[in-house]
């Protein structure tokens, strides 16, 4: 009996065993899977973007069903979807998925490079949106992380070395004119690493572009200019002879070869000497794609003529054909602006219409480039493609507004190299003067300490008075956004009450908005000033702020307006008192603009996106047509509702704070928080806030 229980233990043991080696087969085999579908996503990022969402997202069903605990391959499928929205210009969905990987703190192995990939992928979608300085400061974060020079070695290490120098380098000849010992000096530095950074073919033709770019925008030294103009030639046959392998074809890498060899025939600072010293290689070129691809570059084009400009045409043309077999607005949009100003630098104005006309039809091509946009709008204008002096005077007013946007961002950028220069000036000196220190140690221990101590000191005054120096810069301009407001929204109300003759109730009514509108600017500059109020991040029930606000709200329409708080279980991570703030002026507003009806507040997990909690303040008033809409929470604007306008004065600095809250709330928690409108004349309104849920 005894032997019998010792068999049967025995068995039950290898079956447990058994049981316990079959799951890790199961385990292994779902990574299998998931490390595959994220290896053809990433192959098939610039085939087609579709396609390569589609295996990033069947990788993710993958590890939410079975493999949760799979960082890894998680963060891969982040960084794939980016990618592949990145190559449909989707910047916004870009930005959710790379803060995803930036926000992700798990255990993972790969964590640190995935995290260095989003944020180069993020870098690249700034540029896109001239935001050069905030590009730049991703860039700079990535050099000084020590990630360029560490050991570590394999595919993902090195595609993010190699998307670092595409980056910088693009930023540099794209967005900013950098020295030309700069610029040569990182080319040379990207071919000397060139070998080690190989990943796969599409990073190389990326990288190949990238090179010959980069010595194009060299060839503004006229010294060195046949010798810039032969390497960027080269790296672009070097592409061409990549596309020619058919499993290797892709129309994307094609069109930006054929677009930069038209930007470099087109040049006009590039001297025909250059050109005549680089003929063969142009020849070679010209004969290569006729033959590998079928593109006649000189058909139609005289044997006596000087062909170097007219050769431009054919190759932006070709290029823009190309572009539009893809879903990437923003590159059908540099595309069509190229060609068209080609057109019109050679009189071709019938020609260069044709192509601004196709941004006009394909309007998705419109505010994902503010570079290319202001191109356009100027073309439109120059090329005579206006209907009437009206749209003239949009397109005109359109223009401006992208050059002065670009202007903007390029002097931020500028304010951070010098800041940024400074920070390394800094540290430099810091290491002699520790390297002198080091040295004299053994004799001068005790003086060692003190200067230690004393440096410290300096470093935490200085970076003291640097955060000061931005504090009073953020002062001033919110002191004058102060004061321009204020000027428009007390001027009514005083005129009310000089009124001798003004009813008591309607006194009443006026003084009660002039006291809201006096605590909204104590609210504001409390949030504006150093020792005002702060930040305060923490779990909020939004039971408790419904609450509270219910019984501030001074409901002076009680009698034929009625106010109701539904309640809920929901709850954020935001500041208390400023989401009190926040509500309770949307909440007056209703009241104020709402003669009769309701007035209704609610909270619910956003439908779009289940990490924020969308609060919702909605009346019966007479709601707003979309012109006072598009101007709701804007400083420059003045609004006038309907009834507003009856009453003698108006909304702004309520809604202009409220937006500052929740800009507030975006910087210090969730990226995505925000607030806007919805509203028709005669319908009543609703608005609705966005703010991070809280698990």
């Amino acid at each position: 009996m005894r032997y019998r229980y010792i068999i049967i233990g025995l068995l039950l043991a290898v079956m447990a065993v058994g049981c316990g080696h079959r799951e890790v087969a199961v385990d292994a085999l779902l990574r299998s899977k998931v490390d595959a579908l994220n290896k053809a996503a990433f192959k098939s990022r610039y085939d087609d973007a579709h396609r390569s969402e589609r295996y990033a997202r069947r990788a993710l069903a993958y590890i939410n069903d079975s493999l949760p605990g799979y960082a890894d391959g998680r963060l891969r499928a982040w960084n794939n979807i980016a990618t592949s929205y990145y190559n449909r210009a989707v910047h916004d969905s870009v930005y959710v998925y790379v803060d995803s990987v930036l926000m992700f703190d798990g255990s993972t192995a790969n964590g640190e490079v995935e995290q260095a990939l989003a944020k180069l992928l993020k870098a690249r979608t700034l540029q896109r949106h001239c935001d050069i300085a905030g590009s730049y400061q991703l860039l700079y974060d990535i050099e000084q992380s020590g990630l360029l020079d560490s050991k570590e070695d394999g595919l993902l290490y090195n595609l993010a070395r190699s998307e670092f120098y595409i980056t910088t380098t693009t930023l540099n000849y794209h967005y900013r004119n950098r020295s030309q010992y700069e610029q040569a000096e990182l080319l040379t530095e990207m071919e000397a690493r060139r070998a080690e950074l190989r990943c796969d073919y599409s990073e190389d033709m990326s990288f190949n572009y990238a090179l010959a770019y980069g010595y194009h925008s060299l060839c503004v030294d006229t010294a060195m200019q046949s010798h810039y103009l032969g390497k960027a030639l080269y790296y672009c046959m070097e592409n061409l002879r990549i596309l020619n392998d058919s499993l290797r074809y892709n129309t994307y890498h094609l069109g930006n070869t054929y677009q930069l060899i038209g930007f470099m025939l087109w040049n006009a600072n590039l001297q025909p000497a250059s050109w005549q010293q680089n003929d063969d290689r142009l020849n070679e070129m010209c004969d290569y794609v006729l033959d590998a691809f079928g593109f006649d570059a000189y058909a139609g084009i005289p044997e006596t003529a000087s062909v170097y400009h007219l050769l431009a045409f054919p190759f932006l043309s070709e290029a823009t054909s190309l572009f539009f077999l893809h879903d990437d607005p923003y590159q059908r949009l540099g595309a069509v602006v190229a060609t068209g100003r080609y057109c019109m630098a050679h009189g071709d104005t019938i020609m260069a219409r044709t192509y601004f006309n196709e941004a006009l039809i394909d309007t998705t091509m419109l505010g994902v480039a503010p570079k290319f946009e202001a191109m356009l709008y100027e073309g439109l204008l120059t090329s005579g493609m206006a209907k009437d002096n009206e749209e003239v005077t949009a397109w005109t007013r359109k223009e401006l507004e992208l050059l002065n946007f670009i202007k903007q961002n390029e002097k931020a950028d500028f304010l951070l190299q010098q800041e940024l220069a400074k920070v390394s000036q800094d540290r430099v000196a810091y290491m002699v003067f520790s390297l002198v220190l080091l040295l004299l140690a053994l004799a001068l221990l005790v003086t060692l300490l003190l200067l230690r101590r004393r440096t410290k000191a300096l470093q935490r005054e200085t970076a003291q008075l640097q955060a000061a120096k931005q504090k009073d810069v953020e002062r001033i301009a919110n002191v004058e956004t102060c004061l321009s407001v204020l000027r428009h929204d007390i001027t009514p109300f005083i005129s009310y009450l000089q009124n001798e003759h003004l009813p008591d109730e309607l006194k009443r009514e006026v003084t009660g908005q002039l006291i809201r509108t006096f605590e909204n600017i104590k609210n504001w500059t409390n949030l504006s000033i150093p020792t005002g109020l702060q930040f305060r991040c923490s779990v909020v029930p939004l039971q408790e702020v419904f609450d509270s606000v219910s019984h501030s709200v001074n409901n002076f329409r009680a009698q034929t307006v009625s106010l109701a708080f539904q309640p809920t279980t929901l709850s954020v991570h935001g500041d208390r008192l400023l989401l009190e703030i926040l509500l309770r002026n949307l909440t007056n507003n209703a009241i104020q603009y709402t003669e009769r009806g309701s007035v209704t507040v609610s909270a619910q997990i956003y439908g779009d996106d289940n990490r924020f909690v969308c609060v919702t303040v909605r009346d019966t008033g007479r709601g707003m047509s979309d012109e006072e809409q598009e101007n709701l929470f804007r400083a420059d604007k003045r609004i006038n509702a309907a009834n507003a306008k009856e009453q003698g004065y108006g909304t702004g600095f309520g809604l202009i704070l409220c937006r500052y809250i929740i800009k507030k709330h975006d910087d210090n928690t969730l990226r995505g928080c925000r607030i806007w409108a919805e509203s028709e004349p005669g319908k009543g309104s609703a608005f609705h806030f966005l703010v991070q849920a809280a698990k």
